[in-house]
């Protein structure tokens, strides 16, 4: 049975991410061919950690598409809640309207029936089913755009 932790490091390993997100000085954003390094702000080194969980749990890919997707999911869900995070991630939202309209729609209706990670306490010892189950809360269904296996 994979734990979050397992599932993060397998993800970070696969996207070429070094370290861990959370504890990094700086990020690097990649918009096609280029690349801006920006401060790790500590609004997202708190929150990074669920999002990059919510990519795993959701499949939505560490591409620009879906990051779009993710931020419609996490707005549906239940965005972090901080200013600074909102304005960053609402032109990902709506790009994705744009660039990729019924992506991003679906992305946004799955998570109006799921509850994101953000505001609960995060065990990265549970099993990573434990953490898809309870995303999968909000109306009693859980969204069948979400992969079954652990990636």
């Amino acid at each position: 049975m994979t734990t979050a932790a397992e599932a993060l490091a397998a993800y970070y390993a696969a996207n070429g991410i070094d370290a861990d997100p959370a504890r990094t000085a700086t990020w690097t954003c990649k918009i096609g061919p280029a690349s801006i390094e920006f401060p790790n702000w500590k609004w997202r080194r708190n929150a990074i950690t669920r999002h990059d969980l919510h990519h795993i749990l959701t499949g939505y890919p560490c591409t620009m598409t879906g990051e779009m997707q993710m931020a419609a999911w996490e707005f549906a869900a239940g965005r972090y809640r901080h200013w600074a995070a909102t304005l960053f991630c609402l032109p990902l939202a709506l790009m994705g309207i744009i660039l990729a309209p019924r992506k991003t729609a679906l992305a946004f209706r799955a998570g109006l029936i799921s509850t994101s990670l953000y505001g609960s306490e995060l065990d990265l010892n549970k099993p990573l089913a434990a953490l898809r189950a309870e995303i999968a809360t909000r109306g009693g269904r859980r969204p069948t755009s979400y992969p079954t296996e652990t990636p």
